[in-house]
Order: structure tokens, then C-alpha cells, then sequence
């Protein structure tokens, strides 16, 4: 076992959980291309969305992660860098990146039923196993309840997902072995060169 700097991307470690459409809970290391997992669609409403690629699969490394604790309870394990969506009851989400949560603030809690938005209690640190990554088709996953981005390191999750849209076109056109995870270890080659262009085009808006 390694330790692993998530510096140039944002993750969630393996014993982070996702609800599949079949209302089974996987961890992240165990989620497979195909499954679908829960998230928020374009209404604001709890679906699932499909799972077309890993974009950090790492199962042997460690990682700093931030642990997010709420009011009511609620706990996600997430990298400083990545993107968790804040907001207040009745107004837009925005994504932040984690490393800039403090107590008071709103993340939101989903369900496969409802949502609902609780206020942040603390934010501690520590290491964790492993560095897991997915992209799904609507760029959004709930882990541990959380609605969070497929994306780190750029604090544009609009942006960010429609760079991402060369990867949802080949996931339409070419066929994909469902159930399996990555061979590859590590970050996937497209998320490498985004991080790339972000720093050389945008520095500002970048981690």
C-alpha cells in the first residue's frame, strides 16, 4: 500500500457508498461501468444515472480525504479538492470545491425518495484506502448521501461536464464490458490532458 497525493485530481475512497437503481449499496471500489447509481436529474429530482467510465481507479493507494459531517448525522469522506454541491432550501445548488466547507453550511442529502438540505457540523481530515473516480452521464453521483461532481480541480462543474462530453459520446458509440472494473490503474488518459489545459488555459480556476 502507497500513499498517494490526489493533488491534480479530486476522488473518494473505497469504502465510500453508492445506492444502485436495484437498491443495492456498493462501495467504490466495488461500483462496476454500467451500474447506476443514484443522483439528482435535470429537475432537481432523485434518478439514477449510468456509470460510462472511471476517471481515477486506484485500489492499492491511500489518499488524504476530508471527512464532512452534518447536523442531522449525514457523513461523506471526500478529496479537498473535489466538487460537493451547497445551497440553501428553495435556491440554486452550487458546487464548491470540499476544501472551502465550513460549519454552517448547506450540502445536499439525497435519497432515492427526497432531498434536503443540511447544514455542515464539522470538517476533520485523515487518510483513507484507495482513490475511486466515476463519470455518469448526468456528471452528478450521491455518495454516502451526498450529492456531489464527477469533477475536481476546476471549480466549474459546468464546465468541467461539458469537457467531459467527448467521453459521453464515445461511451454511446462504442460497447463498453458492463460489470467490470478499469485493468488500468491510476487516472484515466482524457481526465490527465483536462487537467492539463485547464492549468496552461485557466490557471485561476484551477486547484
Amino acid at each position: 500500500m502507497s500513499c498517494a497525493s490526489n493533488k491534480d485530481t479530486g476522488c473518494f475512497p473505497g469504502e465510500a457508498q453508492v445506492l444502485t437503481e436495484d437498491g443495492t449499496r456498493k462501495k467504490m471500489k466495488e461500483v462496476a461501468l454500467g451500474d447506476k447509481v443514484l443522483t439528482l436529474n435535470s429537475h432537481g429530482r432523485p434518478s439514477f444515472s449510468k456509470v460510462i467510465e472511471y476517471l481515477y481507479y486506484d485500489p492499492h493507494s491511500t489518499s488524504e480525504y476530508l471527512k464532512v459531517e452534518s447536523e442531522d448525522g449525514h457523513c461523506v469522506s471526500i478529496s479537498p479538492n473535489h466538487l460537493i454541491f451547497t445551497g440553501q432550501p428553495g435556491g440554486k445548488k452550487k458546487a464548491v470545491f470540499a476544501a472551502t466547507l465550513k460549519p454552517g453550511d448547506c450540502i445536499i442529502a439525497v435519497s432515492n425518495t427526497h432531498t434536503q438540505h443540511c447544514k455542515v457540523k464539522q470538517v476533520t481530515s485523515g487518510t483513507q484506502d484507495g482513490i475511486y473516480n466515476v463519470l455518469t452521464r448526468t456528471g452528478t453521483l450521491v455518495v454516502d448521501g451526498i450529492l456531489a461532481s464527477n469533477y475536481a480541480c476546476y471549480k466549474s462543474h459546468k464546465l468541467s461536464h461539458a469537457a467531459c462530453a467527448p467521453l459521453r459520446v464515445a461511451s454511446a458509440l462504442t460497447k463498453k464490458h458492463t460489470g467490470k472494473t478499469p485493468k488500468e490503474e491510476g487516472i484515466h488518459g482524457y481526465a490527465q490532458f483536462l487537467s492539463k489545459v485547464g492549468k496552461a488555459i485557466t490557471p485561476g480556476y484551477m486547484t
